[in-house]
């Protein structure tokens, strides 16, 4: 149900750029700048990136950049207008991303029928359709990463697969696990040696020349350190069947049918695979790698440091430090852009999902300096103690926290019981001395992305729901809701600016290179609600003010 709330912008004074953004070259700065009366503002966001990433192209891929920390450098307008629609019918789960020039993005995709069109290419300037590829249905639980030449390159079920900028294939990968079975990776982020890094789900670290898909190096975590993967969600019949009808409606309407792999990829995975790793991993800015999955016991799993070694041409992957978490956790490691700290939401499984009495979510954060020199809490060098944490008020995370160079993460509350008080934190940050600021959404909002945060802003959609009588284990399932994108002030989580979205939003807000922001709507509370039907899509934003 789309909210009737009118645009609500509360403009605020144009703020100078950071240092972080004055150290650019003018033309790549991004912020307020000064216009003549007659002149139109300036919202422009191009950052300075190193290759093989295009430089000047702000949101790179899941979680904005292969360290996965969710922060764009540069300053974002106060407020927008909706500038196209596209897509429509399909919903997104991961981010869309962007051609060297930004003239064209790319969006996964959901589609009910087997052969559909997964992987689209959409205009920038009018929202119409460029080209579009089918794909298997895992696809659409992965973004596309894009290099400096224009490649596109993606994972879907056991391959790694690239792309010219014309939909037209270069070269595949498949992968198999020790028993010669498939083997699936999770997405991809580029290393600082311009390979391709990935994991699967076996748990196999991997890193891939970009211009043919040859394999330079692997490492298996549970042969290296001898980690075993957390038990999934044991189920012996298809769970969607104990939903109300209208869910599994929907549920058919947005992945296909109800039964068999479609399904079980579409709706199970967003829940939680339940794999050794379902999570992409994460590149530090000095090139070693960051796993979160299984651990030292069913019950108990582990974030994984991967340190690369060698020459560019070869490449030696080793094992560095590890840290303990709960077992199936289920949020991709996130690290600051100073390569000073990594934060994950632990404790978020699928069972934690559905249940969230059963475990103790937390985001926690390791100071990578301190467990690289064992100058940490834990005196064996081979593992890194937490720095610090924060417990989480309703239930796991079910998508990586946002980490600045200070080692502030900024996190949300969010929960399937729906049972919070109007007056309880929505977002929060956390930092080394503890919390920083903690915010509620104003009438009963609450948030509901992976948060991207600008210099002056976070970025993420929100809904009103009202709950139904309907429930599953500690599912209550919606009857309606109410859906915003929202901007949010950085410095207290206070409301700035919002607007209405057609459905829910699970995707992280994206931004481009004039400043606009592009939200992937899911659907996934409307999927679930009983008196609402998902309307799904991609939905670009044009900056009006600062």
């Amino acid at each position: 149900m789309a909210s009737d709330l009118a645009n609500s912008p509360l403009p605020s004074p144009c703020r100078p750029l950071l240092a972080l953004v004055a150290s650019l070259v003018l033309s790549t700065a991004t912020g307020c700048i000064g216009t003549g009366e007659d002149e139109a503002p300036d919202f422009s966001c191009q950052p300075g990136q190193d290759s093989p990433y295009a430089d000047g192209t702000p949101y790179l891929g899941i979680h904005a950049d292969p360290g996965n920390s969710d922060v764009v450098a540069c300053t974002s307008a106060s407020s927008f207008e909706l500038e196209w629609t596209a897509l429509d019918g399909y919903g997104m789960t991961q981010p869309n991303t962007f051609s060297p020039d930004g003239q064209v993005t790319y969006a996964t995709t959901s589609h009910p029928e087997p052969d559909g069109c997964r992987l689209h290419a959409v205009d920038v300037s009018t929202g119409e359709l460029r080209w579009c590829r089918s794909y298997p249905p895992s696809v659409s639980l992965g973004a596309i990463e894009v290099d400096e030449d224009g490649n596109l390159f993606f994972t879907a079920e056991d391959q790694l697969v690239a792309l010219d900028q014309h939909g037209s294939e270069r070269w595949t990968r498949s992968f198999g696990d020790v028993h010669g079975d498939k083997d699936a990776p999770w997405g991809v982020h580029f290393t600082p040696h311009g390979h391709i890094a990935t994991v699967t789900s076996a748990g196999t670290v991997y890193l891939v020349q970009r211009h043919d898909g040859a394999v330079l190096a692997q490492l298996s975590i549970p042969e290296t350190w001898g980690f075993v993967a957390p038990p999934g969600l044991e189920v012996s019949v298809d769970i969607s069947t104990l939903f109300p009808d209208s869910v599994r409606q929907d549920i058919e309407t947005v992945w296909g049918e109800t039964s068999g792999e479609t399904a079980e990829t579409g709706f199970s995975a967003l829940m939680g695979a339940g794999a050794f790793c379902d999570n992409t991993v994460g590149i530090s800015p000095s090139g070693n790698i960051y796993v979160i999955g299984g651990g030292p016991s069913e019950t108990q799993g582990a974030l994984v440091q991967i340190l690369v070694e060698g020459t560019p041409n070869a490449p030696v992957l080793r094992p560095g430090w590890h840290s303990p978490t709960q077992g199936g956790s289920a949020t991709s490691p996130s690290i600051s852009s100073n390569d000073r700290y990594v934060v994950i939401g632990d404790g978020s499984s699928t069972a934690a999902l559905l249940n969230p009495g059963t475990g103790n979510p937390a985001g926690k954060v390791m100071d990578i300096f301190a467990c690289d020199n064992n100058t940490d809490d834990d005196p064996d060098p081979s593992v890194c103690a937490v720095a610090y944490e924060e417990a989480l008020e309703r239930a796991p995370m079910v998508g990586a926290p946002a980490i600045l160079p200070d080692g502030t993460f900024i996190f949300w509350e969010f929960g399937l019981d729906f049972a919070a008080d109007d007056e309880a934190r929505d977002i929060a940050a956390y930092g080394p001395n503890g919390m920083v600021w903690e915010a509620a959404l104003p009438d009963g909002l609450d948030w509901t992305s992976v948060i991207t945060v600008t210099d002056n802003h976070l970025l993420g959609t929100a809904s009103r729901v009202q709950p139904s009588s309907e429930q599953f284990l500690s599912l209550t399932f919606p009857r309606i809701t109410e859906d915003v994108v929202v901007v949010l002030d950085r410095s207290n989580g206070e409301l700035v600016w919002q607007h209405e979205l057609p459905d829910d939003g699970t995707a992280t807000v994206t931004i481009d290179r004039d400043g606009a922001i592009y939200v992937g709507v899911m659907g996934f509370l409307s999927i679930l609600a009983t008196e609402d039907r998902p309307n799904l899509g991609l939905l670009k934003f044009r900056p009006t003010g600062h």
